[in-house]
C-alpha cells in the first residue's frame, strides 16, 4: 500500500472518531430528554452536532469508497457510494438506542465503519492504527512509570518517561512542540507530528488538584483549537491513590462541554502527595 492509502486511512480513522464524539455528545443530550421530538425542539446545540455529523458521515462514506478504489476493490467502492445516494441528507445524522436501551448509536457510521475495518485488516499497515499505539502508550502511563523505577512528583517527571517510549514508536515524537496562534504560542507536552496528535499531561495528587487540571485542560482546548497541523488531543489526567474515581473524572470531562477532537484519558499510578502547581503552559 503506497504513502497515499496510507495517509488517507489515518484520515478515515480520524474522521470515525470525530463521528464517534459527536454521536456520544447527541446521546448526552437525548438522555436528558423524554423523546428525540423534544430534543429537535428549538434546540441549536442539537442542531450544531446534526450538522457536523452529516459531515462528517458523508465524508468517510466517500473517503471509503476512494480507498476501496485506490485498494483495487471497485465493486466496494461501487457498494458504498450506491449505500451513500440512497440516505437521505438529513438522515445521515439519525441516531437510536442500542440493545437494552443503553445508549443511542448511529446506523451509518456503523455500517461505513464495518466497510473501512474490512480494508483496514488488508492493509496491514502500522499507520492505520498509529494513533491507537500512540492512545496505548498513554493508557499505560502507570506501567511506564513503575518499569523506570520513577517516583514522579509533578507532571514533567511523568512526561519524561512517557516520551522516552514515544520516541521508540515514533520518531518524530516531540516533547513541548510550538502551537502558534494569533495572540500567543502554546506549548503541548507531547506531541506525534505524522500522527497530527499531542497530549497534554496533568499531575492531580489531591481533589482540588485535579479540579484545577481540568480548569487547566479547558483553557488548553480553547488554545489549541483550529490549527490546521494538530487535529487529535489526549487529555491525561495523571492521579495517584484514586483520588477521585476515574469514571466520574470522564463524566467531568465531558459535562465541561469538551471538544469533539479530546479524548480524556485518566490512569492512577505512583507519586508524591504534594504536586507542582497545575496550570495550563503558556508563553
Amino acid at each position: 500500500m503506497g504513502k497515499e492509502e496510507q495517509l488517507l486511512s489515518m484520515s478515515i480513522a480520524d474522521s470515525i472518531r470525530q463521528a464517534n464524539s459527536y454521536v456520544s455528545k447527541a446521546s448526552y443530550i437525548v438522555e436528558g430528554f423524554r423523546s428525540i421530538d423534544d430534543v429537535e425542539r428549538d434546540n441549536p446545540e442539537m442542531d450544531e452536532i446534526d450538522e457536523m455529523l452529516r459531515w462528517y458521515i458523508e465524508k468517510i462514506y466517500r473517503d471509503v469508497a476512494t480507498l476501496a478504489e485506490r485498494m483495487s476493490v471497485p465493486l466496494t467502492a461501487q457498494r458504498i457510494i450506491a449505500e451513500l445516494d440512497k440516505i437521505k441528507t438529513g438522515d445521515l445524522s439519525d441516531i437510536e438506542p442500542t440493545p437494552y436501551d443503553v445508549t443511542q448509536t448511529s446506523p451509518h457510521l456503523d455500517r461505513i465503519r464495518g466497510y473501512f475495518n474490512s480494508l483496514a485488516v488488508m492493509t496491514q499497515g502500522t499507520e492505520v492504527t498509529g494513533l491507537d499505539v500512540f492512545q496505548n502508550i498513554l493508557e499505560n502511563t502507570p506501567a511506564i512509570i513503575k518499569l523506570t523505577n520513577t517516583d514522579p512528583k509533578k507532571e514533567a517527571d511523568v512526561q519524561r518517561e512517557v516520551y522516552k517510549v514515544l520516541q521508540i514508536a515514533f520518531p518524530d515524537a516531540m516533547r513541548e512542540l510550538p502551537i502558534g496562534q494569533l495572540m500567543k504560542t502554546y506549548k503541548p507536552d507531547l506531541g506525534v507530528r505524522s500522527l497530527m496528535a499531542v497530549a497534554e499531561y496533568k499531575y492531580a495528587a489531591t481533589e482540588n488538584e485535579v479540579r484545577r487540571a481540568l480548569d487547566g485542560i479547558y483553557t488548553d482546548m480553547k488554545g489549541y483549537s483550529g490549527h490546521y497541523e494538530w487535529r487529535t488531543f489526549f487529555a491525561v489526567i495523571y492521579t495517584i491513590d484514586t483520588v477521585v474515581n476515574p469514571k466520574r473524572l470522564k463524566a467531568e470531562f465531558q459535562g465541561m462541554n469538551a471538544d469533539a477532537n479530546w479524548t480524556p484519558i485518566v490512569v492512577v499510578g505512583t507519586g508524591a502527595q504534594r504536586a507542582a502547581t497545575l496550570g495550563s503552559k503558556k508563553n
